[in-house]
């Protein structure tokens, strides 16, 4: 069905302090220039407000966001400014991040059952401001946040933030900050452990500054896949690890591997998309290469706090050219070994993104695959504005074909799937029986 939108009204926020002249300039890290600069989409869903026995219905939602997120700005500065015209640093300039407020004619549980696509008219897209979702920033506004009402009174609190100056790391611990600023209102001392590191006051003389003239001109494609949501549920991952533990012993491997649910899901995942890119294509096994970013933060030597700002992660990759490679215990061992040498580094120099993309886009009739994990990280009970946690937290679609982004579920029984394929290939992912063992799709 189409979505009905109903835009309340558009107001900017600004932080409620001025950014000191002397930060007026932030300097975009080497990675930072090296990530292409469109909106990285996320969205949480909340029960109404009024439900909760603990919420004063005297208190205004939309007042309460607007003041909490003015006062984190001051902190998360840069998120306020404009991205300059050459994508190399912000003007913290204080112009402030646009603040929409919307009625959506349907009620919450009808939109959470939704499949997250960033359709504008019968997808989660509806649910941000146009143009927000996976597309080129706009207006050089670095962040856009839309409030959403429902006709249940259910509410969804969307946020995109510009993949030039952010990973998926750095916009949790914004809305943690952000959620934890609103639910101590009166004692902001308890939040102090969730401000901001900015690595460029930490290691002012680190190579991540590189050579400020080097930046990615990037396109963000029009869409040509498809998206689906798929759950493994945690009794599932765990026959799974049963089930590759038997086929390893009878491969003569009879060390316990200790498979993590993130391994297992992410081989499951690889393995199953290039068995359907192989039925598609006439049962031919393409080249194929998989890109797993990788946070830093706590890799590097010294380790950097997780509320870092900025784009610390590198990519662990691997390829493959048979199915028999795709095999879990030869593919995790090779992923484990590429994140192995990437523990204790003291730099990220020489782990540049764009040389890295350059490299496998030479290689002719190869299909790459990027598969990241959000799981463990804090994306429920962290998230909490004072009315509760929320019932489902996404990431929004993908930005290219070929992605997954991994996720825990709500109630943390397990992990949600986000998977864009071409459609050819997607009809042969979601009827591979190896998938179907263990996952509800």
């Amino acid at each position: 069905m189409t979505i009905i939108k109903e835009v309340i009204s558009c107001s900017i926020i600004k932080p409620a302090s001025p950014t000191p002249l002397r930060l007026q300039k932030y300097e975009l890290l080497v990675h930072d220039r090296m990530t292409p600069d469109f909106y990285i989409p996320a969205i949480y869903f909340y029960p109404s407000p009024e439900q909760n026995p603990e919420w004063n219905p005297e208190q205004k939602v939309s007042g309460l966001l607007k003041r909490s997120l003015s006062k984190a700005l001051s902190k998360y500065y840069p998120f306020a400014g404009r991205l300059s015209a050459s994508g190399s640093f912000v003007n913290c300039n204080d112009e402030g991040v646009p603040f929409v407020e919307a009625r959506i004619a349907c009620k919450l549980s009808e939109m959470v059952g939704n499949t997250p696509d960033r359709d504008e008219e019968k997808g989660f897209g509806v649910l941000f401001p146009p143009g927000a979702v996976w597309e080129e920033v706009f207006c050089s506004r670095l962040m856009l946040v839309q409030l959403n009402r429902f006709s249940c009174g259910g509410i969804a609190l969307a946020v995109s933030l510009s993949h030039r100056i952010a990973d998926g790391v750095t916009i949790l611990s914004f809305l943690s900050y952000w959620a934890a600023l609103l639910r101590n209102c009166n004692d902001e001392g308890k939040v102090g452990h969730l401000e901001p590191c900015f690595v460029q006051e930490v290691l002012p003389d680190d190579s991540l500054r590189g050579n400020g003239s080097v930046v990615i001109q990037f396109s963000a494609p029009k869409k040509n896949w498809t998206t689906r949501e798929v759950v493994f549920h945690n009794s599932k991952i765990a026959q799974l690890k049963a089930y590759q533990v038997m086929q390893d012993r009878k491969r003569g491997i009879m060390d316990d591997q200790n498979y993590t649910r993130n391994e297992l899901v992410t081989a499951l995942l690889y393995r199953c998309s290039v068995a359907a890119a192989a039925a598609a294509d006439s049962g031919i096994c393409p080249r194929t290469v998989l890109l797993q970013p990788v946070n830093m933060r706590s890799l590097i030597e010294p380790p950097l706090p997780q509320t870092s700002v900025g784009n610390l992660f590198v990519f662990n990759h691997t390829s493959t050219s048979t199915l028999e490679e795709t095999r879990f215990n030869s593919l995790v061992a090779k992923l484990r070994k590429g994140k192995m040498q990437l523990r204790g580094i003291r730099s990220l120099h020489g782990k540049d993104k764009l040389p890295l993309m350059d490299k496998y886009a030479e290689m002719k009739c190869t299909k790459h695959y990027s598969i990241s994990s959000l799981c463990n990280f804090p994306l429920y009970d962290e998230m909490d504005f004072g009315w509760g946690r929320p019932v489902k937290a996404i990431i929004v679609d993908t930005p290219l074909v070929n992605s997954f982004m991994m996720m825990d579920t709500p109630s943390k029984d397990g992990i949600n799937a986000i998977i864009a394929l071409e459609d050819e290939d997607m009809k042969y992912f979601l009827a591979d029986k190896e998938l179907l063992a263990y996952a509800s799709v």
